[in-house]
């Protein structure tokens, strides 16, 4: 059994660590992918970019360009997360890059009230995708995108409860043992691949749901009376 000593230094270590030799073993699977989330995500910048020149200092604009900005960043961020290793966290933040994707839509449309009860703070963010799902077509906006949100949706929910998921990511399927803190496994890579393909698959149809983001504030009236 490991002294006081022991176990104060392993999580000392944890809390001032980089992580980046648990990233670089990602890096040795995945480098691919990483590679090309970055070339989509770029793409997912200059679409935002459209949106943000349609602001001109409406503050109600201003909101659904924001939301559109944080679910970019949130994305990035989780990616990087999920690269040094800490997969629960990072699927929390997925989540609500999924939530903040379906309500910016939703707030941008103009037909809706989403966006005064999100201004107003009362209108549960929890409900965006099932909403968004209803009024998607009428937004124009494509089966397919809808359909990657739901399915991010149901695959990330998991992360935001205690569950046998988050159980497994603290045990090793490799050897023997429990890690603390951010991990790498070589028993776990399948699982790893499909973290990191919904990821891409993800950040591949952004651009898209900007595009539809962009169409929607282009249609809202021209003299602010929003």
């Amino acid at each position: 059994m490991e002294t006081f000593e022991e176990a104060r230094k392993t999580i000392h270590t944890e809390l001032v660590s980089d992580d980046s030799s648990v990233r670089d073993e990602y890096m040795k699977h995945f480098g691919a992918e990483v590679g090309a989330f970055a070339d989509e995500m770029a793409n997912v910048v200059l679409a935002w970019r459209n949106i943000d020149s349609l602001v001109n200092g409406d503050e109600k604009r201003g909101y659904v360009a924001a939301l559109a900005y944080a679910a970019f960043t949130l994305h990035l961020i989780s990616f990087k997360v999920f690269l040094s290793g800490n997969l629960v966290a990072a699927g929390n933040l997925t989540r609500q890059v999924v939530e903040t994707i379906a309500l910016a839509l939703l707030c941008a449309d103009k037909s809706l009230d989403v966006l005064a009860r999100f201004m107003e703070d009362k209108y549960s963010t929890n409900d965006a995708v099932r909403d968004v799902l209803r009024h998607g077509h009428r937004m124009g906006l494509k089966e397919d995108g809808l359909q990657d949100l739901k399915s991010a949706q149901d695959f990330y929910h998991k992360y935001s409860h205690i569950s046998r998921l988050t159980l497994a990511n603290l045990i090793s399927f490799s050897e023997e043992g429990t890690y603390v803190g951010a991990a790498f496994d070589e028993g776990k890579l399948e699982a790893y691949r499909k973290e990191t393909d919904s990821r891409l698959g993800l950040a591949k149809v952004l651009p898209s749901l900007m595009h539809g983001l962009k169409a929607q504030l282009e249609a809202w009236p021209t003299d602010n009376a929003l």
